[in-house]
């Protein structure tokens, strides 16, 4: 008996069964993009969310580090002072910029620093995670500044300008200071915006609603502090420093002006976290 020509030997059939066809290829294709659209939006949050934890370990370290220095020496806190004629600071002599500069790379700033006998080498608590813009010689060692209204131990011949800089708000020099402003609500430790980031002092603006260097905004909006009482928490920027000034690599600049002035939540909370009037 012959076989009819338009029928398939049992292996054929068995290769036809198991193939697929144009229609079911583009479906699974299909399938599949719509699974990595919906879990990608998961896995960026999750990573943001990992960074954060990172940065908020980071700032618990450094500040554990500070309370450290206060107890060895009598109750002072932590030198802190912009670039210029003051010694034996918590960062590095030098300011970082987008460019050229050493203490943007030099570790042997932060392993000869006041701070670097309570780090144990761990530099890496100075970087924000999320801090990924390289300047010219490469990645920066550090991108947090301390609130400017701490000045610590620094050399009285030179604290009169720094004081003047919100005349009228407390100076925080050893921790029986903070009082009406309590240590929960003193932040030390904030990340800075390469739009201002130079010396390791986040001068704040207190008498008018003004940022003369800028907290940063790395996680999507959110900043992480660490205060006075040694936590830290991620706080979520809802007036002019979300996304706050034009960040883009080489741009730098000061005195930055929210567009409400006094009523902008960002500079209000700042204030509110960073000093008081006796």
């Amino acid at each position: 008996m012959k076989m009819s020509a338009n029928r398939l030997s049992p292996v054929k059939r068995q290769s036809a069964a198991g193939g697929f066809t144009l229609i079911e290829l583009l479906v699974v294709i299909a399938i599949i993009a719509i699974l990595a659209a919906m879990l990608l939006p998961a896995l960026a949050k999750a990573k943001s969310k990992a960074l954060i934890t990172q940065d908020l370990s980071n700032k618990k370290q450094i500040t554990l580090a500070c309370t450290m220095y206060s107890g060895d020496f009598n109750d002072w806190l932590v030198p802190n002072a912009p670039v210029g004629p003051y010694p034996n600071g918590w960062c590095a002599p030098a300011a970082e910029n987008w460019f050229q500069a050493q203490a943007n790379t030099n570790s042997d700033y932060y392993t000869t620093n006041t701070l670097s006998p309570y780090i144990a080498g761990q530099i890496k608590i100075y970087k924000c995670p999320a801090d990924s813009i390289p300047s010219d010689n490469g990645p920066r060692i550090r991108s947090i500044s301390m609130n400017s209204a701490i000045l610590g131990g620094l050399p009285t011949a030179n604290l009169q300008a720094l004081i003047n800089y919100n005349t009228g708000w407390k100076i925080f020099y050893k921790t029986g200071d903070f009082t009406q402003l309590q240590p929960v609500n003193a932040f030390v430790f904030a990340d800075e915006s390469m739009w201002s980031l130079n010396d390791g002092y986040l001068q704040m603006g207190l008498n008018s609603p003004l940022f003369p260097d800028v907290p940063a905004s790395y996680h999507n909006g959110i900043n992480c502090f660490s205060f006075a009482d040694g936590h830290a928490e991620a706080h979520k920027w809802r007036g002019a420093l979300n996304p706050g000034p034009t960040y883009q690599k080489g741009v730098t600049g000061s005195n930055f002006s929210p567009p409400k002035g006094a009523q902008d939540v960002d500079w209000l909370w700042c204030k509110q976290h960073s000093s008081f009037k006796p």
